[in-house]
């Protein structure tokens, strides 16, 4: 999947069924029933979708804001700047075990934004201050898995960037790691420290999307135990010829975070979404 743009050209899913190869197209194999129920590739689905266990680590970085706006034209959606001129990029690896949309890995690129019709928060504490309390909409770039079904269901769902690809996660007693890599080619790797036995309150934050020319709002909430703050960390290694790691090195990567994130149990739960026209103001807001 090598294209780049807020506007996610959405590939079929080649699959082998019967010995032989076929392209299945989402659309073709989900369908909503009502505002709470789907079925997504003959399978249901109800809201809320729960996450029973989980673990993730991330990465936050500083980048060119003018390079990240960019990045999402046409999406309707502003960076948010920590500094000026400065906007916050997140790598993220996730190993979900005990979930509705099955046992896979995922990564993911996010932009913290204000979507239309949001006010601009103050630089560097307003911002701080927005994030910590999950008053941040983050815009999904890309989120690459490396199942089937959650392909679909994300997709489906939540509008959600979703493709299969690789995924690598190892989570250690004071270190997690993990890449991903698409076609072949390494798009990113990085780790963060874990070991920390921080409980995570409750929270609230909502995630944005572009799909089928509409803009998709989602709220999840989560909570966890085993949480490892760091400022500063490892340096990522970023690849060098997929389209997605050039996108990171015009950015500014590799370099070192601003800081690194490890929960070692996380537990989600994702509600029903809202989507409108791109460019229009959300119904719900997230300040």
């Amino acid at each position: 999947m090598k294209t780049t743009g807020a506007i996610f050209a959405e590939p079929p899913i080649t699959s082998e069924t019967g010995g032989r190869q076929r392209e299945r197209y989402t659309n073709q194999v989900c369908e909503k029933v009502d505002a709470d129920h789907y079925v997504i590739d003959g399978k249901a689905i109800t809201f809320p979708v729960i996450v029973a266990d989980a673990s993730m680590l991330m990465n936050a970085f500083l980048v060119d804001a003018k390079v990240a706006q960019n990045m999402l034209k046409d999406s309707g959606f502003r960076v948010i700047e920590l500094f000026p001129g400065k906007a916050i990029l997140q790598l993220l690896l996730v190993d979900y075990r005990e979930n509705a949309l099955g046992d896979y890995n995922e990564g993911a690129i996010i932009f913290p934004v204000l979507p239309p019709g949001e006010s601009k928060p103050l630089p560097f504490f307003g911002t701080l201050y927005r994030m910590a309390t999950g008053r941040v909409c983050n815009f999904v770039y890309r989120m690459p898995v490396d199942q089937e079904f959650t392909t679909h269901a994300g997709r489906y769902i939540w509008g959600f960037p979703k493709w299969v690809a690789r995924i690598d996660i190892e989570f250690g007693a004071t270190r997690a790691s993990g890449s991903f890599f698409d076609e072949g080619e390494l798009v990113y790797s990085f780790a963060a420290k874990t070991g920390g036995t921080t409980n995570v309150k409750e929270q609230r934050a909502a995630s944005l999307a572009i799909r089928d020319g509409k803009a998709w709002k989602t709220f999840g909430t989560s909570t966890g135990s085993g949480l490892t703050f760091s400022l500063g960390g490892e340096m990522p290694t970023i690849g060098e010829s997929h389209p997605l790691a050039q996108e990171l090195r015009a950015l500014g990567l590799p370099k070192k975070p601003l800081f690194t994130v490890s929960i070692k149990n996380v537990a989600m739960s994702f509600a029903a979404p809202e989507s409108v026209e791109i460019g229009k103001p959300f119904r719900s807001s997230s300040q």
